[in-house]
């Protein structure tokens, strides 16, 4: 099997100043010609899949809470 050229070795990344710097976790990358550039590309945080689950939530909650709210509110 062919390696592929853009395979980085144990020894290539990262190196030992960047976990001096940084220890294990990394800053978020900015650059736009590194590898962990990410740009727009990331999903927003409400997806449709999200705002259904959510709403499905908060009516399964409202029907639990709803017979004990009513005889208060009489």
């Amino acid at each position: 099997m062919r390696r592929r050229d853009d395979w980085l070795d144990d020894d290539e990344y990262p190196d030992d100043r960047d976990i001096e710097d940084f220890g294990e976790d990394s800053p978020v990358d900015y650059h736009a010609l590194t590898m962990g550039y990410v740009g727009g590309k990331r999903p927003r945080f409400w997806t449709n899949g999200r705002i259904l689950i959510a709403l499905v939530i908060v009516l399964v909650l409202a029907a639990l809470l709803l017979p004990m709210i009513l005889p208060l509110l009489r």
